[in-house]
């Protein structure tokens, strides 16, 4: 594919071509009013475009889903061919592996979880999950394997040597190029893409487990920083002289709010039984919770005064607490926003579940144009 900045030499029509495609590719199901407004092309060069498209077979047309306010056909909407592959997205955590097989119009073939123990190797767990995608692509698949996604947690040593590992051996195994990240960055580009934050550019994405993690997806795109750390909303200090973090520092935002530390503290051995106690008024637990929505709330007051990001998404287990916790996050948040931009910040809880961080691994993959794919014209490889 020729470099997006050399685009003097290229025709308008390919650089428009290109601009569609790769909007359907990260995001698609999209109407052609809809491809208007993200592009910026004219109504009759999508409509052009759109047609040229489908003759060369690159991309289909469907009927959208009817809104129950709407009235008249629902419009045609477009999509990538779903024979310009698969994508496989695996995440691995620490005591099972997601998979999800997806392929590129962003139909879910099928999914599959299994479990191992927390002292798992990783060659084992490479090898587990390797055989449930060969299984998935097998059963489920009716296009070739395009690529895969890899999702691993955060918080693992020598995490950049276990994804290149991961990489190398499920890339060679599979035949098809292979990316990875941090599940939880995983997750709130998912979010962006089918869930919470559905086609919002800018988005702080927290997930609260047995560790806390999180993404910084700006202009649709995972943000890392300069050492690949940005996002790592759970090792903000919260308190210079708190307790000990395993990361070396004290007083970090998960010290207080991983999913075990909350539980321990008011007192119940999961959450639905916290919820439980939360829904009956509990005043240990109603307090506990309340004092963990307010450390996060705080934090993400800081996040969203650094970042402008208006929207948030919150994920993990904890979630499940539902507005017990989000009710607290939400008024620390915005009093400590204050003034004008006091309401400006959404806050609400992610959509997608135990398969977000696989998803994430295919939306990694397709968000990434130095993979290709079959519907990409031979022009622009």
């Amino acid at each position: 594919m020729q470099r997006r900045g050399d685009e003097t030499s290229r025709s308008p029509r390919a650089v428009h071509e290109e601009q569609v495609l790769t909007h359907l590719r990260r995001y698609g199901a999209c109407s052609r009013a809809e491809l208007v407004a993200v592009t910026g092309l004219s109504r009759a060069t999508v409509s052009q475009l759109s047609g040229r498209l489908i003759a060369r077979g690159q991309v289909v047309t469907a009927d959208s889903a009817p809104s129950p306010t709407q009235v008249g056909r629902p419009p045609e909407t477009l999509t990538l061919t779903p024979a310009a592959g698969l994508v496989l997205g695996v995440d691995f955590g620490h005591a099972r592996v997601a998979l999800v097989l997806a392929d590129a119009a962003h139909e879910v073939a099928g999914s599959r979880t299994l479990s191992y123990r927390r002292d798992t190797g990783w060659d084992e767990r490479s090898a587990l999950a390797l055989t449930a995608g060969r299984e998935l692509v097998a059963s489920r698949g009716r296009h070739p394997l395009a690529a895969a996604g890899v999702g691993v947690p955060g918080g693992i040593s020598g995490r950049a040597e276990v994804q290149a590992a991961l990489e190398t051996q499920l890339g060679s195994a599979l035949g098809v190029p292979v990316r990875s990240d941090n599940n939880a960055r995983l997750a709130g580009l998912a979010e962006t893409v089918w869930g919470a934050a559905r086609g919002v550019s800018d988005v702080a994405y927290l997930k609260l487990s047995n560790g806390v993690g999180g993404a910084l997806v700006l202009g649709g795109r995972i943000h890392t920083g300069q050492r690949g750390q940005a996002g790592e909303f759970g090792h903000v200090c919260v308190d210079a002289e708190g307790p000990l973090c395993r990361c070396g520092k004290h007083g970090c935002l998960e010290r207080y709010v991983r999913l075990d530390q909350v539980l321990a503290d008011a007192g119940h051995a999961g959450v639905a039984e916290l919820r439980a106690a939360l829904d009956r008024s509990e005043r240990r637990s109603a307090e506990v919770v309340r004092t963990a929505g307010r450390r996060i709330g705080a934090v993400l007051a800081g996040v969203a005064t650094v970042t402008d990001v208006v929207h948030v998404v919150v994920g993990g287990e904890l979630i499940g607490l539902g507005e017990h916790l989000l009710d607290p996050v939400r008024r620390t948040l915005r009093d400590q926003l204050g003034g004008p931009h006091a309401d400006a910040v959404r806050v609400e809880p992610a959509r997608l579940g135990d398969y977000a961080g696989a998803l994430g691994a295919i939306a990694r993959v397709l968000h990434d144009d130095s993979v290709p794919l079959l519907a990409v014209p031979d022009s622009l490889r």
